[in-house]
């Protein structure tokens, strides 16, 4: 089937291409479009009178009958009218092709090229060449001018091959009469064969009769080139590349005017080449500007960065005439791509889409670092899809993607567009990213620096616990913290203060992992830094509900004091992981030297505190604290109109034992004295030793008569004394009993404990 044409517009230039339309076989003219009928009849005449009457059936004004003729490949632009402009933007969406006069008359014009018509071909492409921007089709006018070559030297097959600096060699770009599986494949160096020794001397060469392997460089001969023409594409002193002819039997198949013709014809193809590049080094270059200042207007907008990257991606969306345009960023801890804007709407509080870097093409260009941009013209339009790295420094950062049906015949300028948006994204977002790091790095310094003031300052333990589990939540973004100390008197690592909000069964699992994964930092002494609990096989076990975890032995003078483990990242912004990163490890570092040297403070002003208000020997409250008690009791009891007894035991002899050079049975007998007296009480009554010698206990409402408690408490002194294995020491040491009542003895601290040595029993 012939391609069927059609011409908008009746501009000369136009109507002047029927004549060599008509004398092409391959092709049919079969409609002028035109807004005035009569003025279009008119040109047709005037161009020819054996129009007048064929152009009744030739001329249109129907422009919708025109694009729906079968077989239609082509519309030529002939100056078409305002209301027939919009023809022309439908055709590409039809899979249509618009083009110029001029364009036209090179494609379409000739028909099969023969030696005859090289002059009308050269003026033709020369023409082209002084009028025509070459900025559409460059790859079909390449591949006109190759088949024009080998149409008109006789040549059975021929290549145009471009220079790739990327690899290193030369690329087939269009072809005839090669296997299009071979295209691919072939690479061909500098100096390698006829089509590497032209492009390296920049000369063309005409051979005739088989290449002499060692002087072409030719790895493998080929038996089926006979004759052969490589002229390169030069352009300044630069060589682009390589236009190739051969016959694959006819020896001196190719003369000396056609080594002329087809070197002419690649210096047609260098500048169609130069101009295309120009076009769209200028494109590129009006893109990026556009872009950077699109991307820089939006990323400075005072807004959190996930709304500011989906406004990104609602701008490429609307630039491009709709679609869907998606940014991913690369979690550097976790390795995967997570999805932080779209010009969809996005749920705020969801857990971010996540593609691993394996996983189909949006994997592969993170992986590769190059983009991907496929393409199909259809009937309705073009569709498209992109995916573009954001590269920073060489290194991905994340991802711009986009997916729609465009209007046809735009997917170069598609690439360009979204290309330039992903690289001012990228310098925006590693500016961010830098900007983001030092100042998350810095606040947290800042704040650990403060706490350690803070930490220090705790009134006691539990109000230090609290304070570190809590403080480490805010500081490292956690869900939930725990700390774990060792207790002195078992040995074991017990938790001292969780911070979370966890319900009861979430919290149990959540306190299993974290046992687990405390016990692997405490018995290793190192910190442990999961990145993925779902991956670790002893962690994913528990169930719980986190991403990371992170936990930090605390040690103290070579001394191990527990652990402190953060569990959970909560991902605050676009540019927050879910996982704890390296640089959380080593801050948490410093915060856990600041909370064990708390530690330390705080035990250490306790133990001072305990001294000042504790026997030493016993452990029983001293003077001092058990003066305090007196007083809230008498508050107390003053209060609620009750009563209580204060007991005076004094151990006569016992102050002469505990002052001798060998005090040890002194301190022995005081100990069990205290532990007895201790065990004869009710819970809540207050036991103090308030001078080496004397005991002191506090009885809140005293059940009966205070006089009858008196009896068994000398027993179990008694007892006391006759257990100590020194023979003769309980002849030495006499028992001594007073005590007073609340309010009928007196009412004040003072006058109690007058009272209590007055009302003396010895036994």
């Amino acid at each position: 089937m012939r391609k069927r044409l059609a011409i908008v517009g009746y501009s000369d230039e136009g109507l002047g291409l029927i004549p060599l339309l008509e004398a092409n076989p391959d092709v049919e003219l079969f409609a002028v479009l035109a807004d005035d009928a009569d003025q279009a009849r008119r040109g047709l005449v005037k161009l020819d009178p054996k129009y007048a009457l064929r152009s009744y059936t030739l001329v249109s004004t129907d422009p919708q009958s025109v694009l729906r003729t079968p077989g239609l490949v082509a519309l030529i632009d002939a100056d078409a009218p305002a209301s027939l402009r919009s023809v022309l933007a439908e055709a590409p969406e039809r899979g249509v092709q618009v083009t110029t006069p001029l364009i036209a008359k090179l494609l379409y014009a000739f028909g099969p090229v023969d030696a005859a018509r090289k002059p009308d071909l050269l003026h033709a492409l020369g023409e082209i060449l002084e009028s025509y921007n070459l900025t559409v089709d460059r790859r079909g006018l390449l591949n006109r001018i190759l088949q024009i070559a080998v149409g008109s030297t006789g040549a059975d097959r021929g290549s145009l091959m471009l220079w790739d600096s990327a690899a290193g060699a030369l690329r087939v770009e269009v072809a005839l009469g090669i296997e299009k599986e071979l295209i691919p494949k072939i690479r061909v160096r500098p100096g390698e064969g006829i089509a590497g020794r032209a492009f390296a001397e920049k000369r063309p060469i005409l051979l005739s009769g088989k290449a002499d392997q060692r002087r072409y460089e030719i790895a493998r001969e080929r038996s089926d080139v006979e004759s052969a023409i490589s002229a390169p594409l030069i352009h300044g002193d630069r060589a682009l590349g390589v236009l190739n002819l051969s016959h694959s039997l006819r020896r001196g198949a190719f003369s000396e005017e056609d080594l002329e013709f087809v070197t002419r014809l690649a210096a047609i193809d260098a500048k169609i080449i130069t101009r295309a590049e120009e076009y769209h080094r200028l494109l590129r270059d009006s893109e990026r500007l556009r872009a950077q200042g699109l991307v820089r207007q939006i990323m400075a907008r005072p807004e959190p960065l996930q709304r500011r990257l989906s406004e990104v991606c609602r701008a490429v969306a609307a630039d491009l005439e709709g679609g869907v345009a998606h940014v991913f960023l690369v979690d550097p801890e976790l390795g995967s791509l997570a999805l932080r804007g779209s010009s969809t709407e996005m749920d705020p509080l969801a857990s971010p889409f996540r593609i691993q870097t394996s996983d189909g093409l949006h994997g592969w260009a993170a992986r590769q670092k190059e983009p991907v941009v496929l393409s199909h013209a259809g009937a309705s339009g073009c569709a498209c899809f992109a995916v573009l790295p954001l590269l920073a420094k060489g290194e991905t950062v994340g991802l711009l993607s986009f997916e729609g049906m465009l209007p046809g015949g735009t997917p170069e300028l598609t690439k360009e567009r979204i290309s330039s948006v992903a690289d001012a994204l990228a310098s925006e977002l590693s500016d961010s990213l830098r900007a983001l790091f030092m100042e998350r790095e810095a606040t947290k310094t800042a704040a650990i620096t403060e706490l350690a003031a803070r930490l220090g300052s705790a009134g006691d333990s539990a109000q230090l616990h609290r304070s570190v589990t809590s403080s480490a939540a805010m500081i490292f973004e956690a869900e939930h913290a725990v700390l774990r100390l060792q207790d002195p008197a078992t040995g074991r690592y017990q938790i001292r203060s969780y911070f979370g909000s966890a319900d009861t069964d979430a919290q149990a699992r959540l306190l299993e992992l974290e046992k687990t994964l405390s016990i692997r930092a405490l018995s290793q002494q190192k910190p442990v830094r999961v990145v993925d609990v779902a991956k670790d096989p002893e962690l994913a076990p528990h169930q719980a509900d986190v991403v990371s975890a992170l936990s930090w032995p605390l040690r103290r003078d070579g001394r191990v004091l527990g652990s402190l483990s953060l569990l959970g990242k909560v991902s605050r912004d676009a540019l927050t992981s879910e996982s704890f990163s390296s640089q959380d490890q080593a801050l948490l570092g410093r915060y856990a030297e600041h909370v064990q040297q708390a530690l330390e403070q705080v035990g250490e002003r306790e133990r001072m505190r305990h001294q000042r208000r504790f026997d030493e020997l016993t452990g029983l409250p001293n003077a001092t604290h058990v003066g305090e008690r007196i007083e809230e009791e008498i508050a107390r009891s003053s209060r609620a109109g009750r009563g209580f007894a204060l007991v005076r035991f004094r151990v006569e002899g016992l102050a002469e034992l505990l002052a001798a050079p060998e005090p040890g049975d002194g301190e022995r007998l005081a100990l069990s004295l205290a532990q007895e007296l201790r065990a004869g009480l009710r819970e809540f009554d207050v036991i103090g030793r308030t001078a080496p010698d004397t005991f002191l206990i506090l009885i809140p409402e005293p059940e009966g008569e205070v006089g009858l408690l008196l009896g068994p408490l000398a027993r179990r002194a008694r007892e006391a004394i006759r257990r100590e294995p020194t023979p003769g020491l309980g002849e030495s040491l006499h028992l001594e009993f007073g005590y007073a009542t609340f309010p009928a003895d007196g009412q004040t601290t003072r006058a109690l404990l007058e009272a209590a040595r007055r009302t003396r029993i010895t036994d």
